[in-house]
């Protein structure tokens, strides 16, 4: 394999996992804030992220502070 196309391929890998974590991340601090696991849903957001988002948004509780 060129090098060049390694590099390539390194560089996206490298960029896919980022957002995978920022994606995770974000997810999981939303789901603490709705009173859900956050390490949970962060964790299966981060491993199966196109799966994982749309089930969230579906599912997901109220904010806490918004509850009356």
């Amino acid at each position: 394999m060129d090098s060049t196309l390694s590099a390539i391929l390194g560089a996206q890998f490298i960029f896919g996992i980022l957002i995978a974590v920022v994606i995770g991340f974000l997810i999981g601090k939303d789901a603490e804030a709705r009173g859900m696991s956050g390490l949970g849903w962060g964790a299966f957001s981060f491993f199966i992220c196109i799966i994982a988002v749309p089930i969230y948004l579906v599912v997901r509780k109220p904010r806490l502070d918004e509850r009356k």
